[in-house]
């Protein structure tokens, strides 16, 4: 395959400086050169932005946004704005990608003609440097919309994560991320895979998630950050129910375990946020409660899974806690 098609690679750049050069050489390092690297700073207070204007000035193909801070989905948006690519990847800008990622996911995307791509990722331990494969799907095929959207849901060797995609343009003609929310790909890619009928599957990982100490996913304590997973589902699952039905307990499992994860991390808080945030607690209790018998029937929750949910919706889980991880 000719390199004719360009690929926009959008980087969302704020507070990284110690990590910014790892990202945006493992993008030059591509062996697929027709590239666009949109660096946006998303109004960094540290040399990020110095350093972005440094790498365009040695490399033609890249193109820095200054912008005041307005979050990860905002600056996503101002590179999907600007980008002229056929093709849309995404790199967070703490994380590093393999040489080859974009040439094997376009050859994919042109052999079975599909409008996306989902390959896989490696887990790198932000602290040890430890590299481990995480999710990446089983094996290479063509799915549908539909599969693809179920497997997200049920984290399925994929989840909704933007950065280890690559994306026709056109899926974002009339989409954009929420801004203001974290996990905000989630109410995202699933509309996209489904939008795309057609997904390929790579079985490489080619993606190096770092998890990086201080980042927004290893953040802890409770804000109302914490409360964006939980309600991005209390809206796709209405919306799979009503127009994907064939979905629905996929999309289900999602909400119920979104659910839990929103009470475990209640459970464990502080004393302050627990009564900061018992109105909350008391909500999903009630949502969780709604769903016991489809947690008790689900072949896709294990034992610890539905004794644990079990405990929350009874309000016995603070109580017991010990008890129970100890057995």
């Amino acid at each position: 395959m000719e390199q004719s098609p360009c690929v926009s690679v959008i980087v969302p750049v704020y507070k990284v400086a110690a990590y910014l050069p790892r990202c945006v050489d493992s993008i030059l390092a591509q062996t697929w050169r027709n590239l666009e690297i949109i660096l946006v700073d998303d109004g960094s207070p540290d040399e990020c932005g110095s350093i972005c204007d440094v790498y365009a000035e040695k490399d033609p193909r890249i193109r820095v946004i200054h912008k005041e801070n307005g979050g990860l989905s905002s600056a996503r948006n101002a590179g999907l704005d600007i980008a002229s690519g056929e093709y849309i990847g995404f790199v967070d800008s703490d994380d590093w990608i393999e040489p080859e990622m974009y040439a094997r996911m376009l050859a994919l995307m042109e052999k079975y003609d599909a409008k996306m791509v989902c390959a896989g990722r490696y887990d790198v331990d932000g602290r040890t440097g430890e590299r481990s494969v995480g999710l990446c799907p089983e094996r290479e095929e063509c799915v549908s919309g539909e599969t693809m959207a179920g497997r997200i849901f049920l984290w399925d060797h994929c989840d909704s994560s933007a950065w280890d995609k690559l994306y026709r343009r056109e899926l974002f003609q009339q989409t954009r991320y929420p801004v203001g929310q974290v996990c905000e790909d989630m109410p995202v890619t699933y509309r996209l895979a489904l939008s795309a009928e057609r997904i390929a599957l790579c079985d490489r990982p080619f993606y190096n998630y770092f998890h990086r100490p201080g980042s927004i996913t290893t953040t802890r304590g409770i804000s109302d950050k914490t409360f964006h997973e939980s309600r991005n589902t209390e809206t796709i699952y209405p919306y799979i129910r009503d127009n994907h039905p064939s979905l629905e307990r996929q999309a289900r499992f999602l909400r119920v375990r979104t659910l839990s994860r929103l009470m475990l991390l209640l459970s464990q808080a502080e004393a302050a946020d627990r009564e900061k945030y018992t109105g909350e607690y008391k909500k999903a209790r009630r949502e969780l409660a709604k769903h016991g018998r489809f947690l008790l029937t689900c072949k896709w929750f294990s034992a610890r899974e539905r004794v644990t949910d079990l405990l929350l919706i009874l309000g016995l889980y603070r109580l017991l806690r010990p008890v129970f991880h100890k057995a």
